[in-house]
């Protein structure tokens, strides 16, 4: 499943935009889209709270507003793909960054081949990278009746084997398959490290661990179990990392 979001222009201009998305989708993948047109800043803000996944986003540029936005999507969601549509009458210079690394960029006013020319190129190519990207092992790939989703390594924060299958955990929401953990920590990267027989987290996510409590500490509130068997290992891991004993 790819999700794709499209935030502001005016109502029309979001209508077009979602129709061509949907045709050059429905054209260049077989994978699954997830679209959503919002136009509030607030309707924004709460999606990105409680959106587990990103992968591309068509931004509406009319000001410092939207550039602020801009650069929330791209501090929270490092990976995603940006296609801008900016008034000429904003200077670039002050969206062309590397806090926003936009992709693509259309100005505005723009003729309707226009738009199409330069969304399509955008699709294709950030389709295409999603293909090479999979190939690279950068994501996780989870296969069901939905279809297939690519999750970007570094969005999950721990694995869990529960009822016999294991579950990925992103922000806020889990993902599923069935496999083993000896399994997945074979296809994952060393930053993943284990905990305990049932878990695993992503080292980029810690925020400590508490060995009293036998508890790993990851961003954003989440706490997941350390077993005594796993302590000693945890421990000379942390002493590696250079982590000192204010992160134990």
């Amino acid at each position: 499943m790819v999700s794709m979001l499209v935030y502001g222009l005016g109502q029309k201009e979001r209508g077009e935009l979602s129709r061509m998305v949907k045709d050059a989708f429905a054209y260049l993948s077989d994978e699954e889209l997830k679209l959503l047109c919002l136009s509030a800043p607030a309707a924004l803000l709460e999606y990105l709270e409680k959106a587990p996944l990103l992968d591309l986003a068509c931004v509406g540029v009319n000001g410092q507003e939207e550039i602020t936005l801009l650069r929330r999507i791209r501090s929270q969601y490092a990976k995603a793909e940006l296609f801008l549509i900016a008034d000429a009458a904003v200077s670039p210079m002050k969206y062309l960054t590397p806090d926003v690394r936009a992709a693509s960029l259309l100005l505005s006013p723009y003729e309707q081949e226009q738009l199409r020319q330069v969304l399509q190129e955008f699709l294709r190519s950030c389709l295409g990278e999603r293909e090479s990207l999979e190939t690279e092992k950068e994501f996780l790939v989870i296969e069901n009746r939905e279809g297939k989703t690519l999750i970007p390594l570094r969005q999950i924060y721990y694995i869990e084997v529960r009822e016999r299958k294991i579950f990925i955990r992103v922000k806020n929401k889990e993902y599923s398959k069935y496999d083993s953990m000896e399994h997945m920590l074979e296809q994952l990267p060393d930053w993943f490290v284990r905990c305990h027989r049932s878990f695993a987290f992503n080292a980029q996510h810690l925020e400590r661990v508490k060995l009293s409590e036998n508890a790993v500490y990851l961003e954003h509130g989440m706490t997941i179990p350390l077993s005594r068997s796993y302590k000693s290992a945890m421990k000379e891991y942390m002493q590696r990392q250079g982590h000192g004993r204010d992160r134990l």
